[in-house]
């Protein structure tokens, strides 16, 4: 079968170690593109992060940003919102006064906030490119909140997070990175609104996906393909396993379905 629309995590799938698409793999995806074939990232990142690979690709095609709180369309109108409730975020700033030595960073819409420019926020910029400003006082509109810290430390603020907000999506993405968002913010449901804009459904959808975040994508996709780097519990759910992502594990699977 021909599918129609593809959706691809980035870091660790469609970026090698060195956070860059390889010369095949970009290759394989502008081909796709020029069939007509929408290639849309699904990325934990703000969309400043997301938009150098979309012009290296030239997708024209929406993107989805912060694991699917957020999907802005080629001009980066707001097509799709899931934000964190005032409530929550309110009693968020207050759980986490006694934590204001962490690097706490606000992500809402285009802007990046954070409480300090420590060395967590400069490995961020030095991995996106994105430059951050000084949290306001009662920010609002906060599509999702992560947490940097030594890995102890993100470990304690996890388990008081998860306690006292059960209803929240909390989760680390690594051991030193605490990822807070509204629950119905998930990729999967951030596919499904995209098969109603383009018109596709689940079976027509390829899924490209890495790590635990990308669960529920590779779930809910006709053809869910893990990464040779995923861990073992993700390539079980995943209907086919490619090469890793420094081995053009997109590309195989592109230049043989295309």
């Amino acid at each position: 079968m021909k599918y129609k629309a593809i959706f691809s995590d980035m870091d660790g799938t469609l970026l090698n170690s060195q956070h860059k698409i390889s010369s095949r793999t970009e290759q394989a995806i502008k081909s796709v593109i020029r069939k007509g074939i929408p290639f849309i990232p699904v990325s934990a990142r703000p969309p400043y992060a997301i938009t150098p690979y979309t012009n290296q690709l030239q997708t024209n095609a929406p993107i989805i940003c912060y694991s699917g709180a957020l999907i802005l369309d080629k001009e980066l109108n707001e097509l799709y919102s899931v934000l964190i409730d005032t409530a929550d975020l309110n009693k968020l700033t207050t759980l986490l006064t006694p934590y204001a030595h962490l690097s706490i960073s606000h992500y809402s819409g285009l802007n990046w906030f954070v409480n300090q420019h420590d060395y967590w926020a400069q490995q961020e910029t030095e991995i996106t490119g994105l430059q951050a400003q000084k949290t306001p006082e009662n920010i609002q509109n906060v599509h999702k909140i992560l947490i940097m810290g030594n890995a102890d430390a993100i470990l304690d603020v996890e388990q008081l997070l998860k306690r006292a907000l059960p209803h929240l999506s909390i989760h680390r993405s690594k051991p030193e990175y605490l990822e807070i968002m509204n629950k119905a913010a998930t990729k999967a449901k951030a596919i499904r609104f995209m098969e109603h804009y383009l018109h596709v459904s689940a079976d027509d959808v390829i899924a490209f996906g890495d790590n635990f975040n990308d669960l529920d994508m590779l779930e809910y996709a006709g053809l869910s393909v893990a990464m040779g780097n995923a861990p073992d519990e993700i390539q079980q759910v995943a209907k086919e396993v490619t090469a890793s992502n420094n081995e053009d594990g997109i590309a195989l699977v592109l230049e043989r379905e295309f």
